[in-house]
């Protein structure tokens, strides 16, 4: 009898040595991680310096650049973007410039703006010149006849166009003088939230509050960590996205299924998905809340160690969006597509996004 069992045991742990464990489907995926990946919104504008000046500047707005803090506040730039959770705790990885917008067009901005200004003002200076003539051709052909009360008006005049014309003439000098090569911008970020898979957004007070805790410093490799004000989320995730090896394998028979290489865990042609937010509220807004975008493609390039090359179409929104393989392991972190194509896009390498997040 106990050979029997002995010998049952032994069948037993022979079968579950070859017992090969599939990866789940794309839909069953999709299911575990949506809840992990949220969409993050910001309002936001710049500061810009020249000189002794502050002007305010806002990209997405028709007029672009204000001369008040009150004016700005009513003009905010908006954005959209993909984060995914990495902790308990509120933290989430998303790219850089998802919430470090840089935009250097201010400075254009700025040059129309002293280009136009002194346009009007060459205009209004030549309007001044025909009076100043119009009022001496006047004078001097009706001097004779005119009073002492009607010269005194006239030569008021005179006096008065000729000190308007000399201010805008000093204007006009002061704006050549400008220095708009030493102008400096800071960003400022208004309101950075994030709003959850199935939920309802109407308005921007809905989104939970967050602030950026670290920039990548490489302008190569495009991450960013935020994390909610309060250090934890409303709406609970089902899975923490880690930087493991998530396939069963492993564990069910390690002497077959080595771990993978974080520094280069997929191969060409390989399956890979991303969960993102593309074109943000306007295809995530249904009925039911807003809703994320499962999309699928294959691996198309090596790893060149700064950005791995995938057939996934992306559109605006999905920046920040995790890139997985078919067991679920996060492989990088979308954060461009080719330009003029919506078919090849790029994403940083977990390994990257590994050293970023513990570094």
């Amino acid at each position: 009898m106990i050979k029997k069992l002995f010998l049952f045991i032994v069948i037993l742990n022979l079968i579950n040595c070859n017992k090969v464990i599939e990866p789940e489907t794309p839909e069953k995926i999709f299911d575990k991680y949506k809840s992990s990946v949220v969409l993050i919104a910001s309002q936001y504008y710049y500061e810009v310096y020249s000189g002794n000046s502050i002007y305010y500047y806002s990209p997405g707005t028709e007029k672009k650049l204000f001369f008040s803090k009150e004016e700005i506040l009513n003009n905010l730039s908006f954005s959209t973007g993909t984060g995914f959770v990495v902790s308990e705790s509120g933290e989430i990885i998303t790219n850089n410039h998802v919430v470090n917008h840089k935009d250097e067009n201010y400075k254009i901005e700025l040059v129309n703006f002293y280009e136009k200004a002194k346009s009007t003002i060459f205009y209004d200076v030549r309007m001044y010149n025909d009076t100043i003539d119009q009022i001496k051709s006047t004078y001097y052909q009706y001097s004779d006849q005119m009073d002492y009360y009607e010269k005194q008006n006239f030569e008021k005049r005179y006096d008065f166009v000729i000190n308007e014309k000399n201010i805008l003439a000093e204007l006009y000098q002061s704006i050549e003088n400008i220095d708009l090569s030493s102008a400096t911008s800071k960003l400022i970020i208004h309101k950075l939230g994030i709003a959850y898979n199935d939920t309802h957004v109407t308005e921007l007070d809905d989104l939970q509050e967050c602030v950026v805790v670290k920039t990548s410093e490489n302008e190569k490799i495009d991450l960013a960590l935020i994390q909610t004000k309060n250090k934890s989320f409303n709406t609970k995730p089902k899975f923490i996205f880690n930087f493991k090896d998530n396939n069963p394998n492993i564990l069910e028979n390690p002497e077959k299924n080595k771990e993978r290489n974080i520094k280069n865990p997929i191969k060409i042609n390989e399956d890979v998905f991303m969960i993102g937010f593309n074109r943000g509220f306007s295809l995530a807004n249904t009925k039911q809340g807003i809703k994320s975008q499962f999309t699928s493609g294959k691996i198309s390039q090596e790893n060149d160690g700064e950005r791995i090359l995938y057939t996934i179409p992306t559109l605006e929104g999905s920046s920040g969006s995790p890139i997985v393989d078919k067991w679920g392991n996060l492989v990088g972190v979308n954060f461009a597509k080719i330009t003029d194509s919506q078919s090849f896009s790029f994403g940083v390498p977990v390994n990257e996004v590994k050293k970023f997040y513990e570094e």
